[in-house]
């Protein structure tokens, strides 16, 4: 899950946009965010479900979110909108993209008892309280489910373990070239990112180059992959930091 801007709603002629039909948003939050589901990474190349953080349909006792709100709205796969459900975001309670440096809170790691399996999991180093609110995301979007039913839908876990085999393999190109030509590290850079833009599971992508500043550069350059929040980078380093730095209980 990668860290996202609150984007404000979109504006036609200076007057912000207003729709008839909360699939109308879809193209705007393109524009935004990119194609990927704001909660696992996944690309998305077909329904793409615009999801409301505040169900439009909740649970009973429940407050309705607005059904066609832009502050409302994002987008997301289906297996992450499905698990979801009509359950709301609780901020509080969980890591949220627009909210929280995601970055600092997940992991993923892949499973040694299926080879075709990487799931999504709590930080090693985080503690208490925090590891709560991650173990809840994670379990509120179904972040670790590996679907091996006869008629399987969720493929999540098999296409974050391709993502990771992506990732290593880039991550040994980029440093072989810087080897063998290190005045092309920067383009190499680019490529590693757009290839991430492609791949998705930007979590995957930020781990592996952690001390590639470089390539996190061009990772979070919104010409390659749109919406991330670059208050969660240290300029010029480009090392993860708070989001939340007012909150002493709990900064991520």
């Amino acid at each position: 899950m990668r860290p996202l801007d609150k984007g404000s709603c979109p504006q036609e002629n200076g007057v912000d946009v207003v729709v008839t039909s909360y699939a109308n948003w879809r193209n705007y939050l393109i524009q935004r965010i990119g194609y990927y589901c704001v909660y696992c990474n996944i690309p998305l190349s077909h329904s793409l479900n615009v999801e409301h953080v505040v169900p439009k349909v909740p649970r009973p006792g429940e407050v309705a979110g607005d059904e066609l709100s832009w502050d409302n709205m994002l987008l997301a796969c289906g297996p992450c909108n499905n698990t979801k459900s009509n359950q709301p975001i609780i901020l509080q309670n969980v890591y949220f993209p627009e909210t929280n440096n995601t970055l600092l809170a997940f992991d993923i790691e892949e499973l040694s008892e299926n080879i075709e399996a990487a799931i999504v999991k709590p930080k090693d180093n985080l503690i208490g309280n925090q590891r709560t609110r991650a173990a809840r995301t994670i379990e509120l979007l179904g972040l670790d489910v590996i679907d091996n039913r006869p008629n399987i839908i969720d493929i999540r876990w098999k296409k974050r373990r391709r993502a990771m085999l992506a990732a290593e393999a880039a991550y040994k190109l980029f440093n072989k070239i810087k080897e063998v030509s290190p005045n092309d590290l920067e383009i190499a850079a680019e490529y590693v990112a757009i290839n991430a833009s492609e791949i998705g599971f930007f979590t995957l992508w930020f781990k592996i180059f952690v001390n590639e500043p470089l390539v996190i550069k061009k990772l979070i350059d919104p010409d390659i992959i749109p919406g991330i929040a670059q208050d969660c980078f240290l300029p010029e380093t480009y090392q993860l930091i708070y989001r939340n730095l007012e909150k002493e209980i709990d900064p991520i």
